[in-house]
């Protein structure tokens, strides 16, 4: 943002964008900044990035947080099993592989 609009950033900027966006993933939020400044003339601000991360999760461009929190279970599961996510993708719905994996 620095770069784009002039402004200078301190610790306490810093922070206090942290606080209201920090909770998104960071490619997210980085890629609603280079939208905004793509769109629009005046600076980006925390709401901004908030309601183009949350449009394109609405739209499906982004996973929810729910889909990421699921992602991260699927993959600790399979490391804990010793098999890989793709090797689960192709056999989850197969009770006896399941059952299989899951007994070690």
């Amino acid at each position: 943002m620095q770069g784009v609009d002039g402004r200078v950033m301190n610790e306490l900027s810093v922070e206090v964008w942290h606080d209201l966006v920090g909770h998104l993933d960071y490619e997210a939020a980085l890629g609603a900044v280079r939208e905004h400044y793509r769109e629009e003339h005046r600076k980006v601000m925390p709401s901004d990035v908030l309601e183009r991360v949350q449009a394109h999760r609405e739209l499906g461009v982004l996973p929810s947080a729910t889909d990421e929190l699921l992602a991260e279970q699927k993959a600790e599961w399979c490391e804990a099993h010793g098999v890989t996510v793709q090797e689960y993708d192709e056999n989850q719905h197969s009770y006896e592989w399941v059952l299989a994996v899951s007994r070690g």
